[in-house]
């Protein structure tokens, strides 16, 4: 299972590194009130709607199947875990993006929306591709999935500010280097490709620290087991 989703990380994973909170969730024992009935999660009191998070897993098992590969019911449930954490980590960093003020103007959606290829014909925008597309593979209306994009697109606009913020000193990339080889001999050659790696390795301690910290500061309540089992 864990090389499957090595191969398959891009596919299913949006997060710039793959993150993963554990159990660090907090799973409502309650049963369903009239407000989370068509929630599969709450975080900071934001549903993520039931039906968006089943619509993006049938996305991602339609693609695995296209890749020859066999689903069963052991990949379907690490499928739904994992696209489940993927939506609850959006979330949290979407509202912490606009905590700090971070802002996603509506050119940039609308950018996003004629430029993606599904939802062009004969190489430009159309209105009729792009209503028909979201409403069969995502059962959104306009509105909903320009709202969507566009906290997905705060989400990974917070998490840039993070990796910019990480620095990497000439010596911590040189102690990095020899603590993967003997010598320096061709540390030059690969400076930048050291001191990249290093980057990405502080940015997943950083990332995975604050993920922690926000799910302490802001409650998450799963309803994912209750849905499933249809309550």
């Amino acid at each position: 299972m864990i090389s499957f989703f090595t191969k398959y990380k891009r596919l299913i994973f949006t997060i710039v590194v793959v993150i993963f909170v554990g159990s660090i969730f907090f799973v409502s024992g309650q049963v369903f009130t009239s407000s989370s009935m068509d929630a599969v999660a709450e975080v900071g009191g934001t549903k993520i709607p039931y039906q968006r998070f089943l619509t993006q897993v049938n996305r991602v098992l339609a693609n695995v199947k296209d890749s020859g590969t066999e689903v069963n019911d052991v990949l379907s449930r690490s499928v739904k875990q994992e696209v489940f954490r993927e939506m609850v980590i959006e979330e949290l960093l979407s509202q912490q993006g606009a905590k700090m003020g971070m802002m996603v103007p509506d050119f940039e959606v609308a950018v996003e929306v004629q430029n993606t290829p599904q939802f062009q014909e004969n190489g430009a925008f159309s209105p009729r591709a792009y209503y028909q597309t979201i409403y069969n593979e995502f059962q959104m209306t306009p509105a909903e999935y320009e709202a969507w994009r566009k906290k997905a697109r705060l989400a990974t606009k917070f998490k840039q500010f993070i990796y910019t913020s990480v620095k990497v000193t000439p010596e911590e990339a040189k102690a990095y280097y020899l603590a993967k080889n003997k010598n320096l001999n061709n540390f030059e050659k690969e400076r930048a490709k050291i001191t990249d790696e290093l980057a990405r390795d502080k940015f997943a301690n950083i990332a995975n620290y604050l993920l922690r910290q926000l799910t302490t500061q802001q409650e998450v309540k799963s309803y994912l087991d209750q849905r499933e089992q249809g309550k």
